[in-house]
């Protein structure tokens, strides 16, 4: 019989995407935990190494609405409900109405994970609307509410009349999360470019992320061997546009579109640029409170890249403390250009900078001493009789 905890935890979503998901499952299986995620069949499988004894029930409730959808999702969830799980997890608020449910039933402790919050103010359909009302009842009364960012913490606190405020697990990776970057390079001369240097942004390539205007700074880069390069899940159309404004700028040259490769590759990347692009437009709450949400500026760090961040408090306060980056104004292409002549002319600035948030990632930020908090109220929770 085995002697390890058996933990639950629901997603309504492709955990292959989502770092803390992955990273937080390694952790607990280390420590003794089994953990079986029920989550949304998506169609796209990616190549991630899962440890011995998780289980994957991915749910196909693909029926064209996507409110039968969700509820079709929840009645599976409830067919596979495990009685001997020692805690529930729920991920995300679609995540956290089943798992609510489940620990009252069967009388378990109750952990709710929130990657992305949907405040009161976002506009969402009507059955999302109504799951948002859920959240706001079972939040207050889930026994761990994680988050990653502590000013996103705080305001879901006030919002949701929390009894506390959430633990912080800032989204970073594992210690051992280094490569050599030359999978960037071979990459990028498969593709015919060659660069001097690389400013890289790696991760979900869309609306928000200031990647027009850093198109834009280009012209007042201070070298036309410099380059800029996106990585990651995208829509075909957004992507078009982008290759289309480069093209009216005249620097299609110096703009490269990589496809997305799974989580434990991007190490393998990340080394061989030589800034980490992480500008964030304001668009909503998420954006706003980014600052340890931000898997990539956790992973730039933990690469040894300087990180480029959007100049608001928290996030310059992050730079500042650590000496690991630059801020710039996210809807201003002259306050990008500026910023990126000031760390890539500079080469020992731009080697300073890197080491710097190399040592912050070993000594606050890796995922092992992020955890360990929580880890340890998972271990108080499942020991309740």
């Amino acid at each position: 019989m085995s002697d390890r905890v058996r933990i639950q935890a629901i997603f309504y979503n492709n955990p292959d995407q989502y770092p803390p998901i992955i990273n937080s499952t390694r952790l607990l299986a280390r420590s003794s935990f089994e953990v079986e995620i029920l989550c949304r069949e998506d169609g796209e499988h990616w190549e991630v190494t899962y440890p011995p004894g998780t289980c994957l029930q991915r749910i196909d409730t693909r029926s064209g609405n996507s409110w039968q959808e969700y509820w079709g999702f929840v009645r599976r969830v409830f067919r596979e409900a495990d009685k001997q799980a020692a805690l529930f997890v729920g991920h995300d608020m679609h995540g956290l109405l089943p798992a609510r449910l489940l620990a009252s039933r069967f009388g378990r402790p109750l952990v709710y994970h929130c990657h992305d919050y949907a405040d009161c103010s976002a506009q969402l359909p009507l059955g999302s609307r109504l799951v948002r009302t859920f959240q706001y009842y079972f939040a207050r009364t889930a026994d761990l509410v994680i988050v990653p960012d502590a000013e996103r913490g705080a305001f879901m606190a006030r919002e949701l009349k929390l009894k506390k405020l959430p633990l912080v697990v800032a989204n970073a990776p594992l210690s051992h999360s280094r490569g050599s970057g030359e999978a960037l390079l071979s990459a990028l001369v498969a593709r015919g470019y060659s660069f001097e240097r690389i400013v890289f942004r790696q991760g979900r390539i869309g609306e928000g992320h200031a990647i027009e205007a850093t198109l834009r700074s280009i012209p007042y880069w201070v070298s036309k061997d410099w380059g800029f390069v996106v990585m990651g899940y995208s829509e075909a159309n957004y992507l078009e546009r982008l290759s289309a404004l480069a093209r009216t700028l005249g620097v299609e040259r110096q703009f490269a579109i990589l496809p997305p490769v799974e989580y434990d590759q991007v190490k393998d990347f990340t080394p061989g640029a030589d800034l980490g692009h992480a500008l964030y437009e304001p668009i909503h709450v998420n954006n706003i409170h980014i600052t340890t949400a931000s898997n990539k500026i956790m992973e730039y760090m933990a690469a040894g890249l300087p990180v480029m961040v959007s100049d608001r408090p928290a996030l310059r306060a992050l730079v500042e403390r650590y000496g690991c980056g630059i801020t710039a104004d996210e809807g201003d292409p002259q306050s990008i250009a500026l910023a990126v002549n000031s760390v890539l002319g500079d080469p020992a600035r731009t080697q300073q900078m890197g080491a710097a948030g190399r040592r912050a990632f070993e000594q606050v930020f890796c995922y092992e001493r992020q955890f360990a908090p929580a880890l340890e109220v998972f271990r108080a929770l499942s020991a309740r009789p």
